[in-house]
């Protein structure tokens, strides 16, 4: 065969196979009312199989097969299988198809009585896709998310999403089929879900987005998460998780410590990977590459990683704070790498209208990389958390680094998951009332009202930083994959008209974020209030110290630090350094002095009660003056003023006014005198004995 044959040949074959590879690929999206797309407005233009259609471009032909109300089960109450689109979408004869069904199966009228047959169900719909003479690729779908708001979600429908979410995953397996996950992107943005079932367009949108990369493999190229870059601290002594994304089967090689290791992005486009715990040191190269992209990061240290959360206190900036001339001439350390994750659109005026856009998970906080802690990027960082991180470097000559995303006035339930706020009924109703919810403080809610004010005005579906789950969405998920080694928190006086509730929620919080860290025991340290002249603050320390029972916490008391009208007050180093002393104690295996005076328990002996304290050696008055803010009760819990000295460590408490004394509170008064303290000058922390 001559070379002009061959050539012709060769040519009849390109030309073949390009008109093969040229045809348009169909797409069925298969499903029930979010597939529709129920409730959109301009449906037919807005849906999401239609804005997949824009995604894909002409070489695809997207067709919406999706039925209002649908089931999988096959004896639910409007089985997909009788439907017209059922048929059709298999006489489309279709090169993938797209299956998201299960939410009208989670109803009691379908999921109690029928469930063992959902995965049967839903296996055969499977083959019956793939044995079409197309021979699609399916594809299948954890469910969008049920909301707490709808009506049937503690009837039952919470425990039925679960199961099939559960059976769905299960379903994937064993039909080697793969998943796209519609729960976690839009469980975030419960704005976009005005009946708390079905998207709006922008929810559509994210959809059509899911299901556009994992159709062409196109996840936007290799991204790194929001704290890998510049003078990074990694955990020391831990495997080192490095985590991104990248185009679906892409190679992602990294190399680091003069190691490579290789992974590749799976069908989400995730990809992850393991290295061995490493020593402190540094500065190392890390470098990400992928066939078509790499990303170098010069400096990397390994050392100490904290984070430092809660509201303003927390956020109170080093160039505020007391002696701050002082900490930025002479204590700056070159081993301290800051990185702060600030918010945006907080003030006592309505929202603009790019305020309010700034409004949701994805936009609120603005990062700015980690810092050295020189001058200029010191003066705006927190003091406290500052502080903290200088003390501990100091003692244990390590890089530390510290990450802030403290929100100036922002209450507990902001800062808590929905995974967990969506469990008890008396946080799905705080999650979900949030016009002047009475459970919510008095000054938080009006605040929401009146920056959200212009909310309808702008046609836009925000929420605010203070309600409920937000604060996680924004700045916990984010971060929750980056190792760390605790946390120190400075929060509660957004909550101090609701103590009881603060407690359940502080508990659930520590709880909360020790999964999404993947660290059960995870130090939790916090500051108990300050003082000032305000209702109830007095019973909230007392509540903080009671939490204390939670396993791995530490407390540091600050009441002699407050102010009696600035709920700011400036001596911010030395609850940083009282913060920074528990956790040398507690994980560095130093001998500080962490804690002052903690009630420990209450004997009453003839008609005088003797308090017993953890951290009381040498427990003293400061000055040698009369004991402050102490009062003893009989029964009737009806508190008088009391008398009282120390002998041998036990505070003896009395009055000629109580014959058969049961109770004692010391520190309640809200902007306390309290002058307990024991021989290493640290104060007592508010207490009482009364049973909460």
């Amino acid at each position: 065969m001559n070379s002009k044959k061959s050539l012709f040949i060769i040519c009849i074959l390109f030309c073949v196979l390009f008109i093969g590879n040229s045809q348009t690929i169909k797409v069925a999206c298969v499903g029930d009312s979010v597939t529709y797309g129920y409730g959109i407005g301009d449906r037919e233009e807005n849906c999401y199989p239609e804005q997949l259609q824009q995604l894909l471009g002409a070489d695809y032909e997207v067709v919406n097969f999706g039925y209002s109300g649908a089931t999988m089960l096959k004896n639910g109450h409007k089985p997909y299988w009788n439907t017209l689109q059922f048929t059709k979408s298999q006489e489309f004869a279709p090169d993938i198809v797209i299956i998201h069904l299960g939410l009208n199966d989670q109803g009691n009228n379908n999921w109690p009585e029928h469930k063992e047959e959902f995965e049967s169900d839903y296996l055969k719909m499977i083959t019956i896709y793939k044995n079409l003479p197309s021979k699609p690729k399916v594809i299948i779908c954890k469910m969008s998310p049920t909301f707490s708001g709808h009506h049937w979600f503690e009837e039952g429908m919470r425990e039925n999403f679960k199961e099939i979410q559960s059976k769905i995953q299960q379903i994937s397996k064993k039909s080697s089929t793969e998943i796209i996950d519609l729960h976690e992107p839009l469980y975030r943005f419960p704005e976009i879900f005005p009946d708390n079932l079905h998207p709006t367009k922008e929810g559509a949108k994210i959809i059509a987005q899911k299901n556009y990369a994992a159709i062409s493999g196109d996840s936007g190229g290799l991204k790194l998460p929001i704290l890998y870059g510049e003078n990074m601290v990694l955990q020391r002594n831990e495997p080192i998780l490095l985590e991104g994304t990248a185009n679906f089967n892409e190679t992602v090689t990294v190399e680091f410590n003069n190691k490579v290791k290789l992974t590749k992005a799976n069908f989400r486009g995730e990809w992850k990977m393991e290295l061995e715990p490493m020593k402190a040191g540094g500065p190392y190269s890390l470098k990400f590459c992928t066939p078509n992209k790499s990303i170098e990061i010069d400096n990397v240290y390994i050392g100490e990683v904290w984070l430092a959360s809660g509201q303003s206190n927390m956020d109170f900036k080093v160039q505020d704070m007391k002696n701050a001339v002082t900490v930025l001439k002479d204590s700056l350390s070159a081993n301290v790498f800051l990185f702060s994750m600030d918010g945006k659109a907080l003030s006592n005026k309505n929202f603009t209208k790019n305020e309010l856009k700034n409004c949701n998970a994805r936009d609120y906080f603005h990062s700015s990389g980690w810092t050295s802690s020189n001058v200029e990027t010191l003066k705006n960082f927190s003091a406290i958390a500052y502080s903290f991180a200088y003390n501990i470097q100091k003692e244990i000559n390590v890089p530390v680094g510290i990450i802030c995303n403290a929100i100036g006035g922002s209450p507990i339930q902001s800062w808590v998951s929905r995974e967990s706020m969506e469990q008890k009924h008396e946080t799905i109703d705080v999650l979900n009332d949030t016009h002047l919810n009475p459970m919510v403080d008095t000054w938080v809610a009006e605040r929401i009202l009146l920056n959200m004010k212009d909310l309808d005005k702008h046609k836009i579906r925000a929420r605010h930083p203070y309600q409920p789950t937000f604060l996680f969405d924004a700045g916990i998920l984010p971060i929750k994959k980056y190792t760390i080694k605790g946390v120190i928190w400075y929060q509660g006086e957004s909550n101090t008209e609701h103590v009881q509730l603060y407690s359940k929620l502080f508990k659930m919080l520590v709880k909360d974020w020790r999964y999404h860290f993947s660290n059960e025991s995870l130090p939790f340290y916090y500051v108990q209030l300050s003082s000032i002249d305000r209702p109830n603050w007095g019973s909230l320390r007392d509540s903080q110290r009671r939490l204390l029972e939670i396993p791995n916490t530490g407390m540091v008391v600050s009441l002699d630090v407050g102010h009696k009208t600035d709920v700011h007050p400036p001596k911010k180093w030395v609850v940083g350094k009282r913060l920074s002393n528990l956790a040398l104690h507690k994980n560095y295996n130093k001998k500080e002095f962490f804690s002052g005076p903690i009630l420990d328990f209450v004997n009453v002996k003839n008609n005088k009660l003797q308090v017993y304290f953890k951290y009381g050696e040498g427990l003293k008055i400061r000055n040698n003056k009369p004991l402050q803010d102490i009062f003893i009760a009989s029964e009737d819990k009806v508190f008088v003023p009391a008398k009282a000295k120390i002998v041998k460590n036990i505070l003896q408490v009395w009055s000629s006014k109580i014959k058969k004394p049961r109770y004692v509170k010391y520190g309640y008064t809200p902007f306390t005198k309290g002058n307990l303290i024991n021989e290493n000058g640290l104060p007592a922390s508010t207490f009482s004995n009364i049973e909460m």
